[in-house]
Parts: C-alpha cells; sequence; structure tokens
C-alpha cells in the first residue's frame, strides 16, 4: 500500500524526506557547519572560521540522496540476491 502511494508520488515523498532531514541538520547545528554564535561558516580554506562543507554543498547532497534513497526503497523489493 505505501510503496503504490511512494510509487506515484516518487517527488513529493524525496522532497517531504530531504526537508525532515534538513530541518533535523538546523535543529542540530554540527560545528562544521555553524559558528558558536549560530551564524554560518563561510566558505573556504586557511581559517578556522571557514569550513570545506558549506551548507549549500550539503543541501545539494541531501537533496540527491533523499532521491536516489527512495527509488532504492521502491526497487528493493525486485532485487533478487
Amino acid at each position: 500500500m505505501y510503496r503504490q502511494y511512494i510509487r506515484r508520488n516518487i517527488t513529493s515523498v524525496s522532497i517531504i524526506l530531504f526537508v525532515a532531514l534538513f530541518v533535523i541538520i538546523q535543529y542540530l547545528e554540527p560545528a562544521f557547519l555553524y559558528e558558536k554564535d549560530g551564524s554560518l561558516r563561510k566558505f573556504g580554506l586557511g581559517s578556522s572560521r571557514k569550513t570545506v562543507i558549506p551548507i549549500w554543498l550539503v543541501t545539494f547532497i541531501i537533496a540527491i540522496f533523499s532521491y536516489l534513497f527512495v527509488l532504492y526503497y521502491l526497487s528493493y523489493p525486485k532485487m533478487s540476491y
């Protein structure tokens, strides 16, 4: 039942999963993305106040993996080992 709904709404389910994961990351405020005062770190090298993994990169990665996870979830029953 759930798989048929997800199969009909792959994009919507992926967006909901993405938003949920993004809200969790925003709530947790990991140190590699945020300063101690809660502001976002700047992208760059050479300073302890900059990060190599900016929030926009994390956003793209979460979006891609949420879509791929939904596709994997739908194709998992078809796989036989």
